[in-house]
């Protein structure tokens, strides 16, 4: 009985036996805390790069579509002679404008400038759907500061639009200055027609641009987007101001108080984005069996011949 009582002796010697025991869980929970800590700081380091990211694309679609109201209605603006600018040479500067913008932030956020292209964007999966409010908060941000700017530093007698009215014989007021209006000889259902037309068109050309079998031709995106913008603008601006842009339109009617017609600029662009991207995705774009069909890939391969007679044979 007294052989099974532990002395003190033998309490030390279990003791320092399980000393590197005790040592070692102290070291591993001390590992464990340390890749807790590290786990944390990599987590706040995420989160911090995700927010500064997202203001990097917030800040630039607010600094592209403040360039665009800015240099685009400046294009817009007549001389100190009182020459008005032809409705033509408005399309080509706007064009040129989308150019430099595309230029200078396409690579960072895409320079979409415009909330018909960032939901075409989105419904592509080019864009994540959480962003989308940031990019069309910005827009609508950057249009107004960018009109604001161009009201602050150019005359008054330069940024107002009059005409003649033969009826009265007086030169009366008409809107202000970069006002999409829709022509007075037009009816409210074709403007509105004339608005998603060439905004379906434009969204097509964004869509055909995102489209993975043209991706190796993405060196001149600027240019052809710029040359597109003003092929449109030349054509349908004298008609109803060839907007395509909801923001584009709101904050010169916001400024210059011209409201005719305006909802047409909101709904307009907002169905010829809906129309252009699905007529794009479900007409134009390839499935992925479809890409990986080598046939429908390479003209090359495409089969001349039917019934192992030869076309040319059929010819007359």
């Amino acid at each position: 009985m007294l052989d099974t009582i532990p002395t003190i002796s033998d309490g030390i010697r279990l003791s320092v036996r399980g000393l590197p025991n005790l040592l070692r869980k102290n070291q591993e929970y001390k590992q464990e805390g340390g890749k807790q800590n590290t786990s944390f700081s990599q987590l706040a380091k995420k989160k911090n790069k995700a927010i500064r990211d997202i203001l990097t694309l917030g800040f630039a679609e607010l600094i592209g579509t403040a360039l665009l109201l800015f240099l685009g209605c400046m294009g817009c603006v007549k001389s100190p002679e009182s020459v008005p600018v032809p409705h033509h040479l408005s399309g080509i500067i706007f064009g040129f404008v989308v150019l430099l913008i595309i230029q200078l932030f396409g690579h960072i956020s895409g320079a979409h400038l415009n909330p018909a292209v960032t939901f075409s964007s989105a419904i592509q999966g080019q864009l994540r759907p959480v962003l989308i409010p940031i990019y069309i908060v910005a827009q609508f941000i950057g249009a107004l500061l960018g009109f604001a700017m161009l009201k602050v530093l150019v005359p008054l007698e330069l940024t107002t639009k009059v005409f003649f009215n033969p009826e009265t014989n007086e030169t009366e007021y008409k809107y202000g200055l970069c006002s999409t209006t829709v022509h007075p000889k037009l009816s409210t259902i074709q403007g509105l027609t004339i608005e998603v037309i060439i905004t379906t068109v434009l969204i097509m050309v964004c869509c055909a641009v995102w489209d993975k079998r043209n991706a190796a031709n993405t060196d001149s995106t600027a240019v052809r987007f710029g040359f597109v913008i003003s092929v449109i603008s030349m054509v349908a601006g004298p008609f109803t101001g060839a907007s395509m842009n909801t923001v584009r339109s709101f904050a010169p009617a916001l400024f210059n108080n011209d409201w005719d017609s305006h909802w047409i600029y909101w709904v307009g662009p907002t169905l010829g984005s809906l129309i252009g991207t699905f007529c794009y995705k479900f007409i134009f774009e390839n499935t992925p069996e479809d890409l990986n069909d080598d046939k429908l890939n390479n003209v090359e391969d495409i089969p001349l011949h039917e019934n192992r007679l030869d076309i040319k044979n059929n010819m007359v």
